[in-house]
């Protein structure tokens, strides 16, 4: 079970946070800005899910520093759609959040559920930041797309399609940075958010396997023993960071083989 912090001064939204997780993880309400680093600081929060505007005007500055200080933190803002904020949730964007919340829009049980899942990916990205700086940009940016939408069915057309490139082109540059093949990396991309998530030790394999949109907890199993020689559990024990390193030494650029990530 997880642990998110949530500043959300506003009643009916805690509750619909509460809800939508329905016991999953377990939700901390924070009073102010100071309350939820010092949460972050003292405990294993995996998300923190905040109103920008919960001091009356946005607070972008405290946003900045979690990320500074917890990189791999998802951060979700729970926020009006007033017109007049329309500018300011854009540089939200750019500060770091990861994920959006409009209240009383997209904010029903089944919404907030899928919104906290792609936060948690995007979480993930921080490991890889600092580590794919050395990449060109198109190669690092493949990566660290397949990464943030992991929780989708991405094929190599999808990806590179995002990317503004042909599903040739986006090939030859992840061969040149010596990286997997665009099917290989889909596949390895949910894999490092598989094992994120198992470093939670109340998520259980079957869980992650049907968040991650794999046809079966079987085939996600399967998928560990071709890509790692290992089980969920052993898994578990590594972590993202150990399946990173297996992610970056794997330059297989045979895409015709690949057919576990449908």
């Amino acid at each position: 079970m997880g642990l998110i912090a949530a500043l959300l001064p506003n009643p009916s939204r805690l509750f619909r946070l509460r809800a939508a997780i329905r016991g999953r993880h377990t939700v901390e309400a924070c009073a102010n800005w100071g309350d939820v680093i010092r949460l972050c600081d003292t405990q294993p929060v995996h998300l923190a899910i905040v109103d920008l505007f919960s001091d009356g005007s946005m607070s972008l500055e405290p946003v900045r520093q979690l990320k500074r200080r917890f990189p791999r933190l998802g951060t979700v803002a729970y926020v009006d759609a007033a017109g007049d904020r329309c500018r300011d949730l854009f540089d939200a964007g750019r500060s770091g959040i990861d994920a959006l919340i409009l209240a009383n829009i997209d904010d029903d049980a089944l919404s907030i559920a899928a919104t906290l899942e792609h936060a948690e990916a995007r979480g993930v990205a921080g490991l890889l930041r600092g580590t794919l700086d050395a990449y060109r940009p198109t190669a690092r940016d493949a990566v660290l797309l397949a990464v943030t939408r992991a929780h989708e069915t991405l094929n190599p057309d999808d990806l590179a399609r995002r990317l503004s490139l042909s599903r040739r082109v986006l090939a030859k540059h992840l061969e040149q940075a010596e990286l997997p093949s665009p099917q290989r990396l889909i596949t390895w991309a949910r894999l490092l958010v598989a094992a994120h998530l198992l470093e939670d030790p109340e998520r259980s394999a079957d869980n992650i396997a049907l968040a991650l949109h794999f046809p079966s907890g079987s085939a996600f199993r399967n998928t560990c023993q071709r890509y790692l020689h290992a089980t969920p559990s052993e898994i578990r024990a590594g972590g993202a960071p150990w399946v990173l390193q297996q992610m970056l030494a794997d330059s297989t650029s045979d895409d015709a083989a690949e057919s576990d990530a449908a």
